[in-house]
């Protein structure tokens, strides 16, 4: 890995050379290169459950990731109890409800909803969007199974527990059950606006019953292991509660096209990594096919000067050459694997990727003998 924003792998799928440029968004919606350059991020960052940056260096991601690191901004500095707030991509939308911060209430023996408390900007992570851990079912179903378990693994078997919501495993409301000592309990600020947490919907039931559940809404990486991420990693079958059959279930993923059908019936070893795996954008936000980095992105009451910011991509797509082992130097076409907003730095990131297929085979080690450039 260079320090001009390049790295090079060379692994038995092809050579490939990735590129990271940064831009800053400035006046009339244009996109100029910034002095300081972020640099290209060699491993994943996770941060107790929460996949905090994705690695730069997967270049065979079949479409583009979109990901905004923002907050939300009440419009004019005001101070609001509720607001919606967007991100436009290339035609796509993404809407959230945000709410102040509120709590599961009994009310005349019935459960709701306290009333949200009124704020001016509010965190978008998937920490405030709908899931979780359900604590205390936790104990019920398997801590006693995997606390011991723990000590031979550095990963948090916390969120292997069959009492996490498999969709977003780090946020709030997720219980299963019905029980006095949920009075209190924080609930979601971000929300799909299509499909927020009612107290109606708030008891899942039974553990496989979550697929009914809310969709949570984020505008950040998604972890590998959460679904429907995860059903591109290897994961074999959506489990059902009992009484329901793949015939009579639907899965809003699968109606939506973000998870393969035949993750409700069952699918062999072959069929269940894919390299859709490593989109880890928002489900809304992964594109099926790459982007040309000259679109259009719009920002809603995401920026604190402007409601709304509307910027273009620099349209600047580098040229890579790859020189394979006993070759000459062979073009590898730039693909744009994802484009990066940091809204409160104004900044914007796009990462390229060029592959080719050597005559010979190459391992990681080869790495350092294979020429290359990159040029803008």
């Amino acid at each position: 890995m260079a320090d001009d924003g390049t790295a090079l792998l060379a692994h038995p799928q092809g050579i490939a050379v990735t590129a990271k440029r940064t831009y800053r968004i400035v006046a009339a919606g244009r996109c100029v290169l910034a002095d300081e350059q972020e640099p290209i991020v060699p491993e994943l960052v996770a941060d107790d459950g929460l996949l905090v940056a994705d690695t730069d260096l997967l270049s065979f991601k079949p479409g583009t990731d979109v990901v905004v690191t923002a907050m939300a901004h009440a419009p004019g500095g005001r101070t609001l109890a509720e607001m919606t707030a967007a991100v436009t991509a290339a035609g796509r939308a993404v809407t959230l409800r945000v709410v102040g911060k509120r709590r599961v209430v009994r009310r005349s023996g019935f459960w709701g909803f306290s009333d949200p408390e009124p704020f001016t900007k509010a965190p978008l992570g998937w920490r405030e969007a709908y899931g979780g851990i359900d604590a205390v079912a936790r104990e019920r179903l398997d801590a006693a199974v995997l606390a011991p378990l723990q000590k031979y693994t550095t990963y948090d078997l916390k969120f292997a527990t069959a009492a996490a919501y498999p969709r977003n495993p780090v946020g709030k409301g997720y219980v299963l059950e019905d029980r006095p000592d949920v009075e209190g309990l924080d609930l979601p600020t971000v929300e799909d606006p299509e499909d927020p947490l009612s107290p109606g919907r708030l008891f899942v039931g039974h553990p496989d019953a979550w697929s009914k559940q809310p969709l949570p809404v984020g505008l950040s990486w998604v972890n590998y292991g959460w679904f429907p991420r995860s059903a591109f990693m290897g994961l074999p079958q959506v489990k059902l509660p009992p009484g329901e059959s793949p015939a009579n279930t639907r899965l809003k993923e699968v109606d939506r096209g973000w998870a393969p059908a035949d993750v409700l019936v069952g699918r062999p070893p072959e069929a269940r990594f894919h390299v859709k795996a490593g989109n880890g954008a928002a489900p809304p936000l992964v594109f099926p096919t790459h982007l040309t980095g000259r679109e259009s992105i719009t920002l809603t009451n995401l920026d604190p000067r402007e409601a709304s910011l509307t910027f273009e991509l620099p349209g600047e797509r580098p040229r890579i050459g790859i020189r394979p082992l006993g070759e000459g130097e062979r073009e590898a076409p730039a693909k744009l694997m994802s484009v990066l907003v940091d809204v409160p730095k104004r900044r914007v990131s796009l990462v390229w990727a060029g592959v080719v297929l050597p005559k010979l085979p190459h391992a990681p080690t080869h790495g350092p003998k294979v020429g290359f450039r990159v040029e803008w």
